[in-house]
């Protein structure tokens, strides 16, 4: 059965499409809603096989759809009805288009015309159904080595599979990407917030810094003033376009549990999360976790990783972190004075030709943390994570990471 949600206005326009639609036969049925924000609820709990769209009021229209389309990651084919008669059909068509609007449908609708777009649609679903994965690499405080799992993880990826892969530097206050991958970038993240109601995949794959590893870098802004501009709305418009443009997204996120954070959560497959053997720092990561619980993100869907670990009078075991978290170490870092190295060079240790030590376990690692992304994509839709929304600790620092090294886990 085809199910049809239809976002119209004209009452005639409705009698036309009922009627279209009953033409087809009883295996295709149609609801109607009148405006953007009933439909985003439909689309969620009804999960229809087609959107029709009235464009009446011009471009200001298309563009909002372009922000539900990201916002909300509305995968469901969309298509325009229009009159002949509107004024400024071909921009608005183009412009439609651009955004993600399959098909279009002229006045009056017909079951002819509409039996024509379905079978166009149903022809061209597995190529429609394709989206990018996202990986959030997370943390409650600085300085554990987040930034460097994400940036090694991200380049690994960009030299061993045949896939598009984006870095997103989202540690908007103290951003290091670029730093550490040896970049000079020309436009950061902070530009993307002027140009958001444009955005498209082409555009973004266009403005963002190439590394020599053939990964795609959208780096922090330079100073933090400059991050005021990018709230958790931004931030998921800006994700939702890359998981449309790139095959792997790769998230550095801030070292704080605030609404931006939780947009990116929203949008991740998997989440990595980091840790280090000091009783603050695991007060944190526990109330993350149980956080995450909240957000439907189990441990099936996320991975510990114990950073900057060293054995010394009073610390905890791999084992007994474990034991206190109660939850599974995949993988335990230990502090390597390579991996600092490779940090002032810009060159991440994955691109080290050693086939040993630190830069063989920081590979290793990363392919696992992959390999679960890739496993996780079809993870079903998790509650919004901004109602869980906690107000950020004073223990959450502000500072970033030094660079951590990764081995099995002990």
């Amino acid at each position: 059965m085809t199910q049809i949600l239809a976002v119209i206005q004209s009452d005639a326009l409705e009698v036309e499409l009922k009627a279209a639609v009953s033409a087809l036969g009883e295996q295709t049925t149609l609801k109607a809603c009148p405006d953007l924000a009933s439909s985003v609820s439909r689309l969620r709990h009804d999960s229809p096989d087609l959107l029709i769209v009235e464009l009446c009021e011009g471009p200001d229209q298309v563009r909002e759809w372009q922000h539900a389309i990201e916002l909300h990651d509305i995968a469901c084919p969309i298509i325009g009805i229009l009159d002949d008669d509107s004024e400024g059909t071909d921009e608005l068509l183009v412009e439609a288009v651009r955004v993600g609007f399959r098909d279009f449908l002229r006045r009056p609708a017909s079951a002819g015309e509409l039996a024509g777009v379905l079978r166009r649609i149903d022809k061209a679903k597995p190529e429609a159904g394709t989206r990018g994965r996202l990986l959030a690499v997370v943390s409650t405080k600085g300085g554990v080595g987040k930034s460097t799992i994400a940036i090694n993880t991200a380049v690994h990826a960009a030299t061993t599979g045949n896939q598009r892969v984006l870095l997103v530097d989202a540690s908007l206050q103290l951003g290091v990407s670029a730093s550490l991958l040896n970049l000079t970038p020309t436009i950061t993240i902070a530009d993307i917030a002027s140009m958001q109601d444009r955005l498209d995949a082409t555009m973004l794959r266009e403005i963002t810094t190439q590394h020599e590893s053939g990964l795609h870098v959208l780096p922090a802004p330079p100073t933090p003033a400059e991050a005021s501009e990018i709230d958790e709305t931004c931030m998921s418009i800006i994700l939702g376009v890359a998981k449309s443009a790139y095959d792997l997204v790769i998230v550095d996120s801030f070292p704080l549990l605030d609404a931006t954070t939780l947009a990116i959560l929203d949008r991740a497959e998997h989440v990595c999360v980091v840790t280090e053997n000091v009783v603050p720092t695991l007060t944190g990561t526990a109330a993350m976790l149980k956080t995450l619980d909240q957000l439907d993100v189990g441990p099936g869907t996320r991975t510990l990783v114990l950073n900057r670990y060293q054995r010394c009078a009073g610390s905890l075991s791999a084992a007994e972190v474990s034991e206190q978290l109660a939850e599974p170490v995949a993988a335990v870092i230990k502090h390597d004075r390579r991996v600092l190295e490779a940090a002032n060079l810009g060159r991440p240790i994955v691109l080290s030709t050693s086939r040993w030590g630190v830069a063989s376990k920081m590979r290793t690692t990363a392919q696992d943390l992959l390999t679960k992304v890739s496993a996780d994509s079809t993870r079903a839709t998790k509650p919004d994570a901004l109602a869980f929304l906690q107000p950020a600790s004073d223990a959450q620092s502000l500072s970033e990471e030094q660079p951590v090294t990764t081995t099995a886990a002990e």
